[in-house]
């Protein structure tokens, strides 16, 4: 039974994609029959893994159903989709009912993939909706007839689970989930092993060094912190727990860098093509935004694993890189990311980009098959170690691998079109019911007018949201009830919508629901508290960047100086993240005590705020402590190795 679903998922996975695929090249159909058949689609998907994944007869049954009456609900649409959209704001009691059904299975879904909070939160959405002209006259919600309520989050196919952001979810996302699915399993990322053993053996922590690097690649274009966790983890934690790393720091590594994908361009997060449409800009203006964060991510990441390594006594492990599959099969992940830059960067559609990506992707796979039997003696034994196969076996291998791509990509992009469907019933709910404005209010009662104060309650907001929602549930909650408070404080909403995005993603590795560092625990066998401690402790610098991206656009590439004002800026902003990852893992030259660690983390404040238009008086405070405390780690240093016999 369980490997007829398996079948049957596979087959679904690849004619889904397929289908999507096709929609780029020829448009047949109207967007909301396409937003109906990639919703209905997700479902079934979502409901035929749940009876894959179940232990029992039923539950297996139960993953079944939800399957069928997802199909069901795709066929009612399909076939009164003239009705429908005629009807809309006045549906009759059959259609209200379907519309019912909807709802409860994308909240299913979304419980099923995502874990019970966004669910219950879009719930309590609906509710309000439904129920809130029964509050008193500041909390309330004006009254709307149930089935008005029921055609504006579902059956009228314009608004809440069908629209704009089903629309992205379909158009955009989508096709670069497949893309993602495929770099993992036609093996793209061996390279990237390859290449953190390159870099890793040139500093100290080696494979911990490795992990930033390959799993930053990674996240580049999976753009998903836990599936990336699950993709390079599987090697890069048992890799650092042999190199001396304890499996709560293995884990925590591996999480905090797997995190970074989400801002890191071209692909990012799912919530990055949501803000492109809240912000009513092109997806590669964010992409161009993200490019100097997420550099200054993974060199804050970076930065506090060479100081952790060198306190842990880890020093620079010599590595055996293997520069033929380096050179192999790095093209995998180069020529594809090229072709989707060129295209993005020549405003072609997201979607025609991911498709030519995709494609390009799959031919050079095809071809390298060929191109190994092709090459230098030499190279072989690296390339087969087994021996190389018959022509027609490696080609099959590479298909089924093709196929696996497909399938895992279609998965993974019916869970984000659940949980899509569920952040479309909030957005609507928050708009129509005014539910974010006491909110909004407590907000701007708390924070006094002060910019910084209401900047600091929506970072508290979006991590504690985010304790228990994807990051797209977190990052849209949080810009409907904080956004327009903080605007009005004088913060530019381009700005603050990427702020929000950052604490978003960080969600997922604060605890104390940490998505990211779940399955790097299991795989880890670690602690998941300790890991979670540990994986806060290595984002210090990560909670403090955004503020700078707020005060100072030039980060963000808005409003930039020219060359040598945007070096020096750079260069001090680097300096900050190593003053900061010394602070916090107590070590610079040799252990930091207290009151080193002390002066370092005013030195790093007090060069925040230089950056943030403080005035020249904090640079130079910052500059003598951080001078002070090398000057005297120094000549420590010098004194301890004195003592050393010669």
């Amino acid at each position: 039974m369980q490997s007829a679903i398996a079948r049957l998922i596979t087959a679904l996975g690849v004619a889904f994609v397929l289908f999507h695929m096709t929609l780029t090249q020829v448009s047949f159909m109207g967007t909301v029959h396409v937003q109906n058949i990639h919703l209905g689609a997700s479902l079934i998907l979502v409901g035929l893994l749940t009876a894959a994944e179940a232990r029992s007869r039923r539950w297996r049954a139960y993953g079944v159903v939800l399957a069928l009456l997802g199909l069901g609900a795709m066929l009612y649409v399909a076939l009164r989709y003239d009705i429908l959209i005629n009807a809309q704001g006045f549906p009759k009691p059959v259609d209200v009912a379907i519309g019912l059904l909807i709802l409860a299975l994308v909240f299913e879904a979304t419980r099923l993939r995502w874990e019970p909070a966004m669910p219950i939160i879009g719930v309590l959405c609906f509710a309000y909706y439904v129920f809130g002209h029964h509050l008193p006259a500041s909390w309330g919600a004006p009254y709307t007839p149930f089935s008005t309520v029921i055609s504006n989050l579902s059956i009228g196919l314009y608004s809440g689970i069908f629209g704009q952001f089903m629309a992205i979810s379909a158009n955009e996302v989508f096709l670069f989930m497949v893309f993602g699915g495929l770099l993992a399993s036609l093996d793209a990322s061996r390279s990237f092993t390859e290449l953190g053993k390159l870099i890793g053996s040139r500093f100290p922590g080696g494979s911990g060094m490795t992990t930033v690097v390959s799993s930053g690649l990674m996240g580049m274009v999976t753009g998903t912190a836990v599936s990336n966790v699950a993709i390079c983890g599987s090697y890069t934690i048992p890799m650092m727990k042999r190199d001396g790393y304890p499996p709560h720091i293995a884990a925590a590594i591996e999480a905090t860098a797997s995190t970074g994908g989400q801002i890191a361009p071209p692909v990012l997060g799912s919530a990055a093509f949501i803000m492109a449409a809240l912000l009513a800009v092109s997806y590669v203006q964010i992409a161009i935004t993200a490019i100097i964060p997420a550099i200054f991510y993974y060199l804050a990441v970076f930065a506090a694993v060479y100081f952790m390594s060198l306190r842990l006594g880890i020093g620079r492990k010599p590595a055996v890189v293997s520069k033929v599959e380096l050179l192999y099969y790095l093209p995998l992940f180069v020529v594809p990311l090229v072709v989707m830059t060129i295209l993005l960067l020549g405003l072609r559609s997201v979607a025609y980009a991911a498709f030519y990506s995709i494609v390009t992707l799959i031919a050079m796979r095809f071809v390298m098959v060929l191109v190994g039997r092709w090459a230098p003696a030499a190279w072989r034994p690296r390339l087969h170690p087994d021996g190389m196969p018959p022509l027609s076996t490696e080609l099959r291998d590479v298909a089924r691998k093709v196929v696996a791509g497909f399938r895992d990509g279609a998965l993974q992009g019916a869970a984000i079109a659940v949980v899509i469907g569920t952040s479309g019933v909030m957005a609507e709910s928050l708009t129509a019911t005014g539910a974010a404005v006491p909110i909004g209010w407590a907000v701007d009662a708390l924070s006094g007018d002060s910019r910084f104060i209401s900047l600091l309650l929506t970072a508290v907001m979006c991590v504690i949201l985010g304790a228990g929602l994807p990051t797209v549930g977190a990052y849209l909650l949080t810009a409907a009830i904080a956004g327009p408070i903080v605007i009005s404080n004088g913060v530019d909403a381009y700005s603050l919508h990427f702020f929000i995005l950052y604490y978003a993603c960080l969600s997922s590795v604060t605890p104390p629901v940490a998505a990211a560092v779940l399955p790097a625990t299991v795989i880890a066998g670690a602690d998941y508290w300790r890991t979670g401690w540990e994986a806060t402790i290595l984002s210090v610098m990560l909670y403090l960047l955004p503020f700078l991206f707020v005060y100072e656009p030039a980060l963000i590439a808005r409003n930039m100086p020219g060359l040598m004002p945007m070096t020096l800026l750079l260069a001090e902003v680097t300096v900050i993240c190593f003053l900061v990852a010394a602070s916090s893992q107590a070590y610079l030259l040799r252990s930091l005590n207290i009151w080193e660690r002390a002066a370092l983390a005013t030195a790093s404040l007090a060069a925040m705020a230089h950056v943030c238009k403080a005035g020249i008086g904090y640079l130079l405070v910052a500059v003598l402590l951080a001078a002070l405390v090398l000057g005297r780690q120094i000549v420590q240093v010098r004194r301890e190795r004195a003592l050393i016999p010669s």
